[in-house]
């Protein structure tokens, strides 16, 4: 099965990119995060709901077996810098996802700025997106005023509103 990549998928690759599982395509995490994920696969029709587990116990737990979509989505993560070359809607819909699953605001001389756990290749898209970003210890700080409002649009959990 060929997958198209759309913002909602790309949003679905950043949730998932943040907190993925060991077995099948899933995230764990709050049970807010896991009920976002699972609505985004079923909208997209990449799971079946009677496919699914859902898991709980210290934190939440959702996932399902389908090695076409986890192939798909282990493809475009190794193809981040080419499919987020512009600031459209793709590529702030992956930044949401990836703010949703680990991100966070801290405050920097009286502002709030967005940070979030990344890699190398997540700090250097944002570079060429033209955000100014730190990275210490596998977190990236965007110090970059307009940073939240290109991805807000696209946050889906009510923690990561201001």
């Amino acid at each position: 099965m060929k997958f198209q990549m759309n913002p909602a998928r790309a949003y679905l690759l950043g949730l998932w990119k943040g907190r993925r599982t060991k077995e099948g395509v899933g995230v764990e995490g709050r049970r807010e995060l896991c009920e976002v994920f699972l609505k985004a696969c079923l909208d997209e029709k990449l799971a079946q709901p009677d496919k699914v587990k859902f898991e709980q116990g210290k934190g939440s737990k959702c996932y399902f077996y389908n090695s076409a979509v986890r192939a798909w989505l282990e493809d475009e993560l190794s193809r981040r810098d080419e499919r987020l070359r512009y600031r459209n809607d793709y590529a702030a819909s992956y930044f949401a996802g990836l703010f949703d699953s680990k991100g966070g605001f801290f405050e920097l001389n009286g502002e709030r700025f967005c940070y979030f756990v990344g890699d190398r290749t997540d700090e250097l898209v944002l570079l060429r997106l033209g955000f100014r970003v730190k990275n210490e210890r596998g977190k990236i700080a965007v110090i970059s005023r307009d940073f939240y409002g290109w991805i807000s649009p696209h946050l889906r959990l009510s923690i990561s509103r201001l």
